[in-house]
């Protein structure tokens, strides 16, 4: 593997973490109320938006590469 692919691969987990905690306390929460609340909602969005394009990025290379090792 590339160390491109291995820091990606880090970047999706890290951000999955920080969305996965973070949606649980936008869960409980009924609004935002506090500056805990408003970081909170920061955290979720920051980890959204790098997670998303980097996975669909992984998803691409491995579904590229399994259409040429299909077509070879």
């Amino acid at each position: 593997m590339k160390t491109n692919v291995l820091k990606q691969i880090a970047i999706v987990l890290i951000c999955a973490l920080g969305l996965y905690f973070s949606g649980l306390n936008l869960v409980i929460m009924s609004g935002v109320t506090s500056l805990i609340d408003a970081l909170n909602v920061m955290v979720f969005f920051t980890c959204f938006f790098p997670f998303l394009i980097v996975l669909l990025r992984l998803t691409s290379r491995v579904v590229n590469s399994l259409v040429h090792s299909i077509a070879h």
